[in-house]
C-alpha cells in the first residue's frame, strides 16, 4: 500500500472511530435485494462510487433520530460519485412499509429480511451500523451507533478524494 492510501487509511479509521473489518484482501462487499419500490439493488452495480450502506430498524430510536441527516447528506450528494442505500433489519416488513408511508425519506431503502446474512456484512449488533464502501468496492470502514453530521460528511469527503 502507498504512503498516501496509508495515511488516508489511517485517518479513515480516526474519523470513523473503528477499525475497517477484515475480509479477504480484494473481496468487494457484497449486497444485494430489493429497494422498497420494488427495483432490484446490487451494490456491484455501485462499482466507482463511494457508498454509505447503513443497517438501521424502525425501532431504533437513534436510527429514527437521524434519518434526518442521512436524508440531508443524501440530497447534498446526489449527482455526484456517492451514493446511499439503507438496509431495514426489521423483522416484518409490514414495520417498514408502515415507517416509510409516515416518513416518505428518499434514501433507498432494503429490507434485509434473511437473517443468514447471505450478502457480505457480518450480523449487525448494533444499530444504526453504517459502513463505507470505497471505489473499488472494499469496505473502507465502518461506524456503529450514530454518527455526527460532522464526521459523516468528513468521512465521505475522505473517500470521495481518494
Amino acid at each position: 500500500m502507498g504512503s498516501t492510501r496509508r495515511i488516508v487509511s489511517v485517518l479513515l479509521v480516526m474519523l470513523l472511530g473503528v477499525a475497517a473489518p477484515s475480509h479477504a484482501a480484494d473481496e468487494p462487499a457484497r449486497l444485494s435485494g430489493y429497494l422498497s419500490d420494488g427495483t432490484p439493488f446490487d451494490l456491484a452495480d455501485q462499482r466507482g462510487k463511494v457508498v454509505m450502506v447503513n443497517f438501521w430498524a424502525t425501532w431504533c430510536p437513534a436510527c429514527r433520530a437521524d434519518w434526518p441527516v442521512w436524508q440531508e447528506v443524501y440530497e447534498r450528494y446526489q449527482g455526484s460519485d456517492f451514493e446511499m442505500v439503507a438496509v431495514s433489519i426489521d423483522r416484518d416488513q409490514k414495520d417498514l412499509t408502515r415507517f416509510l408511508e409516515r416518513y416518505p425519506y428518499t434514501v433507498p431503502v432494503v429490507w434485509r429480511f434473511d437473517s443468514r446474512e447471505k450478502d457480505g456484512f457480518s450480523a449487525i449488533r448494533k444499530t444504526p451500523t453504517t459502513y463505507f464502501i470505497g471505489r473499488d468496492g472494499q469496505i473502507a470502514g465502518v461506524r456503529l451507533g450514530r454518527i455526527s453530521p460532522v464526521q459523516l460528511t468528513e468521512s465521505i469527503e475522505a473517500l470521495l478524494q481518494r
